[in-house]
């Protein structure tokens, strides 16, 4: 369909909003987004920017999905170029994407997994953005694990796990879904200590950190 002029004019202005707002988080978080300061930065009344995003959190909300739609997109990209390789040497590139985009953008990464203002949560739409990234990675130890079975007894961990693979509509063995939430822990918790510069201070190589981790959840999903 072609656009009207005031719709286009409309959507770029959207678009320049947004972009402001991106700003604002790398340069404070999220927790310092501003329709008031993005007003002033683009020359319009307070007043003026409310017709476009009702609230902070409305803004906010946006650019959490869009963050997630981009770290599942990249997760996906190198998941399909390395698609000819090892299953564990894909969950290494897929594993490095996802610290490589933590650490070009820092603040964004907070603003999905940390740094949030008072009585936010995700909206739905971000929700289901990033389920993709979670589905390369169950996807990826299910390769790793085959046709292995999981002959331990399920545990009320396991009975989680189904139920929210199920309302999310994904399946996968209990044996999967525990390594996939325990692999993403484990990536989380190197890559926002490595923000942190923790292992700075300890004179450690995050990279290698990693590395040693995926090699036990590798050992573990092929045991």
């Amino acid at each position: 369909m072609t656009l009207t002029r005031r719709e286009r004019v409309r959507q770029q202005t959207l678009a320049e909003i947004k972009q402001h707002a991106i700003e604002q988080v790398a340069g404070g978080g999220a927790a310092g987004l501003s329709l008031n300061a993005i007003a002033r930065a683009m020359g319009m009344s307070g007043p003026a920017i409310y017709r476009y995003y009702a609230s902070r959190d409305e803004l906010l909300a946006e650019l959490v999905t869009d963050a997630y739609a981009e770290l599942t997109a990249t997760l996906e990209r190198v998941a399909a170029e390395t698609a000819r390789r090892a299953p564990a040497r894909r969950l290494a590139v897929v594993a490095e994407a996802y610290r490589a985009w933590a650490l070009e953008q820092p603040r964004r990464y907070g603003m999905l997994f940390g740094e949030r203002p008072e009585q936010f949560a995700d909206p739905q739409e971000g929700i289901a953005a990033i389920h993709g990234a979670m589905l390369v990675l169950l996807g990826l130890l299910s390769e790793l694990a085959g046709s292995a079975g999981d002959n331990a007894r399920a545990t009320r961990l396991d009975t989680q796990l189904t139920r929210w693979a199920q309302r999310r509509g994904g399946e996968a063995s209990p044996r999967v879904l525990r390594l996939g939430v325990l692999t993403w822990t484990r990536l989380h918790g190197i890559v926002s200590l490595e923000l942190a510069g923790v292992f700075d201070a300890m004179g450690l190589d995050a990279g290698l950190l990693l590395d040693a981790e995926l090699a036990q959840v590798v050992t573990a999903a092929t045991a």
